[in-house]
């Protein structure tokens, strides 16, 4: 019988309210709806075969999809073949793609163990309602949270975070509640843009810090003081209302009058022509055509990932949020600035004024502002690219990490030349792939892994040269589960790719995605 994750996530949570709160604060279910206000939108849906519930990533697909739950998949190869008769052309292939194949959800890979209503769980332990989890152990309410992380609740975007309440965009973050774009610190309550602090409360734009409220820095016995008055008011709100307002209700809507930085103008050294080549080389080899401009397909390309949002900032600055993560929809516009903006604000202070929550929470009409941006490491010609470590030649996208030529994809990591994607992992030349990983040439893929040369695939591994497959592992040449030979496969691929090059050619766009091959 498999191991249920409640009793263990029951004590994480006990022991994180301890260590974050300075005291326990109840029973996690009765909190659940508030940990899970960051989650990005996802989907539940029916197993076609038993009926019971199926956790989805993404909430994409078309709404009469088949489903059923990865371990409900017959052997390792888990929807049925297409027949010869059904490969004639594209047409057949979906006729048939409609009738056999069904997409897959609770997906818990490599050593994964007691995990409950969470979808792309891979060597992860005791995970509950939660998506793309890597390596991690004791996780609930969280989303995209990798590398060694431990007792994380509510938070997302993150890696090596320890003892993490609603923290959304860090890396080695620990003992920490309400913060966000904060990382290699520690011990922070209601922060955000915070980098390389520890024991700080209510700041904003501070780097190389410790002991801040209100972006203040107070000495060590009144500071230790002052944060236990606050989290015991903290923790009385909490277990009362089982919740606490995100840090961007607290901070009013408006800017205060007279606020004022005064900065030099940036000189604007963005190119366009790298990006044009790299989607150009990307889309050439896929299609086996030249594309216009990448500006061109620009809508087609942004659909089902982050929709990134130009804002024009109180001074005089423009930067770029994404409208569909929840954390950063909810900034309010007038108080959301640059990165630049925001470390120069971040040079006023209001701590002194501060005697508890109540003190607190008034600084904020002085110190709080939200950037969308962080820039850090060797960046170049990053152009409407907010968010990036590493990076080269980027356009309109966000969270790009250690890679080149990325263009309208968010969290594209160690990847090169990928456009359209939404969490591409070490995968380079790809269009229009999802939560996928280690791909080569591929275009239309979702949740699949070590793939190369493959097209309009979902929950698939080591696939080559494969198109239309689904819940399939180590096969080349196949079209809809179907082996059919090299050359075979080279003629329906042929005639594939040219009528979706033409239809691309006349409308820069395709109505066939990934998502809405199988209607059920």
């Amino acid at each position: 019988m498999a191991e249920c994750a409640d009793a263990p996530l029951e004590k994480a949570w006990n022991s994180t309210c301890r260590v974050v709160f300075g005291r326990e604060l109840g029973k996690l279910d009765d909190y659940r709806e508030w940990l899970g206000g960051y989650l990005p939108k996802r989907s539940r849906r029916k197993s076609c075969l038993s009926g019971r519930d199926v956790s989805v990533a993404m909430d994409a697909y078309s709404q009469g999809a088949a489903f059923v739950s990865e371990g409900e998949l017959a052997g390792k190869n888990g929807s049925k073949a297409l027949t010869i008769n059904q490969i004639k052309d594209l047409d057949s292939i979906l006729a048939g793609m409609r009738e056999n194949a069904v997409y897959s959800g609770n997906r818990h890979l490599g050593n994964s163990m007691a995990v409950e209503n969470s979808d792309i769980v891979l060597d992860s332990q005791y995970v509950a309602n939660s998506t793309n989890i890597e390596e991690s152990q004791h996780v609930d309410s969280s989303f995209m949270v990798r590398k060694g992380s431990k007792c994380i609740f509510g938070s997302g975007i993150l890696g090596q975070g320890e003892f993490l309440v609603r923290v959304v965009d860090s890396y080695s973050q620990k003992r920490s509640f309400e913060c966000s774009i904060v990382g290699f610190a520690a011990d922070c309550y209601f922060c955000h843009n915070v980098l390389s602090c520890h024991d700080m409360m209510f700041s904003f734009g501070q780097r190389n810090k410790s002991r801040c409220i209100a972006n203040t820095q107070l000495p060590k016995e009144k500071y230790a003081a002052l944060k236990a008055k606050i989290l015991a008011e903290v923790a009385d709100h909490i277990q009362r209302e089982k919740s606490f307002p995100a840090l961007s209700e607290l901070v009013p809507a408006a800017a205060p009058a007279g606020a004022n930085v005064a900065l030099p103008p940036m000189k604007d050294a963005h190119d366009m022509r790298p990006i044009e080549k790299g989607f150009a080389s990307t889309y050439s080899l896929l299609f086996k055509q030249a594309p216009s401009s990448i500006m061109d397909y620009e809508q087609w390309l942004a659909a089902h990932g982050l929709e990134m949002e130009e804002v024009g900032t109180a001074f005089g600055g423009r930067t770029w949020v994404p409208k569909n993560l929840p954390l950063f929809r909810g900034f309010p516009r007038e108080r959301v600035v640059t990165m630049r903006e925001a470390l120069e604000l971040g040079k006023n202070g209001a701590g002194e004024k501060v005697a508890g929550l109540a003190g607190a929470i008034k600084s904020l009409e002085t110190v709080g502002y939200f950037t969308p941006e962080l820039a850090d490491g060797q960046n170049a010609n990053l152009v409407s690219f907010p968010h990036a470590f590493n990076v080269v030649n980027a356009y309109k996208g966000h969270d790009g990490v250690s890679g080149e030529h990325i263009g309208i994809s968010s969290f594209a990591l160690n990847s090169k030349y990928v456009y359209g994607c939404y969490r591409a992992i070490e995968s380079q030349f790809a269009m229009k792939c999802y939560n996928s990983q280690y791909l080569n040439r591929c275009f239309e893929m979702d949740s699949c892994n070590k793939c190369a040369d493959s097209y309009f695939c979902h929950n698939s591994e080591a696939l080559q040269d494969c198109m239309f497959c689904f819940n399939l592992k180590g096969r080349r040449h196949s079209v809809g589960n179907a082996e059919l030979g090299k050359e075979k496969y080279a003629a329906v691929k042929g005639a594939v790719l040219q009528q979706l090059a033409e239809e691309l050619g006349r409308s820069h766009s395709l109505k066939l995605s990934v998502f809405n091959l199988v209607e059920g």
